[in-house]
């Protein structure tokens, strides 16, 4: 059933997020930097005057500071989508990827001036208690009229959900890893702490959330991009290195899964959307509650939002993984305490027969200088001249977590022959691969047709690290047979022709999400990653939850009655703890298809009601210009 269930989710994300919905945030992002003169550019300085508190009025409606509302916004967007997301948008389009964030980024700062203009505009304010609650649902329904109630409905539903999803789920899944990679923190006490703690604040509501965040979201964004800008100056010399990557790669999509540049923009746009928010109109909620009568300010202070977010964190996160060299065939982790290098030919336990030597001599140089192909001078070198030889490697130890086994390779151009094969510990053939180009699959014996192996092709005269992939099934017989968990590779040069080297022979697991940032902030600095960006993580997951709950609590007061807080609640909450214990595909999945369901009503309501806005833009900037608007501070 689960598996019927993660299918379905698969398929779902990729019939809602497709080019419909990219084409929607391009394009409302785009539009509204025209319409309002990019107004994300024009109105910066003003929107910094209104963050350090020069136009706050404490008589004016509402429940906190404009500066509070930017920081209970981004305590919603900045976090495991800036740390994690970034990574994951990497993993799945390559570098590219960072590029269609950027763009997304800036012309979303735009949209989110619009959607948080809307949403302080039109939102409801409790005749008894003064409470005010807004967001798209209300700006739908007061906006566009009654009869777009059942699109508010829609939106709000999905909003709730995706609070489940994006909100607690994601947030949990992603601490839970991090805490139970590196400290050994089993992933229910994670998920079962973080549900206490977030249970203890959003009783308190959106002034306790506007609070909290208020006081984690600067201090770990600060401590976060600084430590990323050091990273950065200690390789200034290799950013153009790094700017070169990401534009080749946006626009070939070499990198992205599938190698179609389609894919590396829907990862770009997914994540960056993910990421900031800009589109969903999510943020409106949290400003919605600012204490201002010039809805207009709160729109330009929100369009901040995606600046810090995307342009300056999401950087901050892509440049350190792009600098450490952690993406394409490098987005591995050694899963042994061991590594098979060349280094020291007198301990080494490979067997090398005529033409195969350990050697320092010509050794090629990498064509990408971020990629560790190569761990040392010493390398496995076949002279390209005797044909029938190989070299057989020690053994390499296999874990649980196992994927594959990789090895860094050098074919020179010619027209030799080679192949690779597989041994147990008992020195049975488990597999052979003929070293070609394309990918290979070696099944089981007939009658029982899973694969066993696979292999990634091999190019000739470039450095590149190839994948001896295992099949889960195998992994799975590791238990019951313990020749298994050994594994010796013998490269074997059938004729003569061409030159081989092999080096940086490991036993690896791709990693992804969180895990992959850790990994590469602890490439530069030991432990930053592994200890701070953990600590940051659990924060950054903290103050996520928060404000998404409260999203999701307006969505249900909504759709349904105030007397649905508690039951979403208990339910956001319940989920939280789910998330921690679910594996990171089906979390990812159904997050993606709540955001994407939520971008469709979101940005067609913000295009009618843009004539609004252009109205409100106008007054404003007309009365500030003529002073009659002045600061009250």
């Amino acid at each position: 059933m689960g598996t019927i269930f993660a299918d379905f989710l698969e398929k779902a994300v990729g019939i809602v997020w497709n080019f419909p919905v990219i084409g929607l945030c391009l394009f409302t992002g785009l539009f509204f930097s025209l319409r309002f003169g990019f107004i994300q550019l024009r109105a910066f300085p003003h929107a910094i005057a209104l963050l350090r508190g020069r136009y706050d009025d404490p008589s004016e409606k509402g429940h906190i500071t404009h500066f509070q509302a930017l920081m209970a916004a981004l305590s919603g967007t900045i976090g495991l989508g800036n740390i994690a997301g970034v990574a994951i948008a990497i993993a799945i389009g390559g570098p590219g990827a960072v590029l269609w964030m950027w763009i997304v980024g800036f012309f979303g700062m735009a949209t989110k001036f619009v959607e948080c203009t809307l949403g302080t505009y039109y939102r409801d304010e409790d005749p008894v208690t003064g409470e005010v609650r807004g967001g798209p649902m209300y700006y739908i329904t007061k906006g566009l009229g009654p009869r777009f109630k059942p699109m508010a409905f829609f939106y709000a539903t999905c909003i709730m959900f995706g609070a489940f999803g994006a909100g607690g789920m994601f947030q949990s899944n992603q601490a839970a890893n991090a805490l139970e990679t590196y400290f050994g923190v089993s992933p229910w006490v994670t998920g079962l702490a973080l549900a206490l703690c977030v249970a203890l604040v959003i009783i308190g509501g959106i002034k306790r959330i506007g609070q909290v965040a208020s006081k984690i979201v600067p201090t770990m964004c600060i401590i976060y991009v600084l430590g990323s800008v050091y990273i950065c100056l200690l390789n200034i010399t290799l950013w153009p290195v790094v700017l070169k990557i990401i534009l080749h790669d946006a626009f070939t999509g070499t990198a992205a899964a599938g190698g179609l540049i389609g894919a590396v923009i829907i990862a770009g746009v997914r994540r960056a959307v993910f990421s900031n928010e800009a589109g969903l109109g999510s943020a409106s909620i949290a400003h919605a509650a600012v204490k201002t009568n010039y809805p207009i300010r709160e729109g330009i202070v929100a369009a901040m939002g995606p600046f810090i977010d995307t342009i300056v964190v999401c950087s901050a996160t892509a440049t350190v993984i792009i600098l450490s060299g952690n993406f394409g065939t490098e987005m591995y982790r050694n899963t042994s305490a061991k590594t098979i290098t060349f280094e020291n030919t007198q301990v080494e336990r490979t067997i090398v027969g005529p033409g195969w030597t350990v050697s320092s001599d010509k050794i090629p140089k990498l064509s990408n200088k971020l990629h560790r192909h190569i761990d040392g001078k010493f390398v496995l070198a076949y002279d390209g001249k005797s044909a029938e030889t190989s070299a057989l490697t020690e053994r390499i130890i296999l874990s649980e977590d196992t994927e594959a086994i990789a090895f860094s390779s050098y074919r020179s151009e010619g027209a030799g022959e080679f192949e690779l094969r597989v041994w147990n510990k008992k020195n049975q053939k488990l597999a052979t691969f003929p070293i070609v180009e394309k990918d290979l699959t070696f099944f089981l014996p007939v009658g029982d047709r899973a694969p066993l192996m696979t292999m990634t092709g091999s190019k000739p005269g470039q450095w590149e690290r190839v994948f001896i992939n295992i099949h889960p099934r195998f992994m799975s017989w590791i238990e019951e047979n313990a020749e298994l968990s050994e594994l010796r590779i013998e490269f074997r040069a059938i004729t003569p022709g061409q030159t081989w080297l092999v080096d940086r022979i490991q036993p690896v697991k791709k990693m992804n999400g969180i895990g992959l940032t850790i990994a590469s902030f602890d490439r530069f600095f030991k432990g930053f990653g592994t200890y701070f960006i953990s600590f940051a993580v659990v924060m950054f997951a903290f103050s996520t939850m928060i404000t998404w709950s409260y999203y999701g609590e307006v969505g249900a007061t909504f759709a349904f009655s105030k007397k649905s807080i508690p039951i979403f609640r208990w339910a956001f909450i319940a989920l939280i703890f789910v998330g921690s214990i679910t594996t990171l595909n089906t979390v990812m999945n159904f997050t993606d298809l709540m955001i994407g369901l939520m971008v469709i009503p979101n940005t067609i309501a913000i295009l009618l009601l843009s004539g609004k806005v252009a109205g409100l833009s106008k007054d404003y900037f007309s009365k500030l210009k003529s002073g009659k608007i002045k600061p009250f501070k």
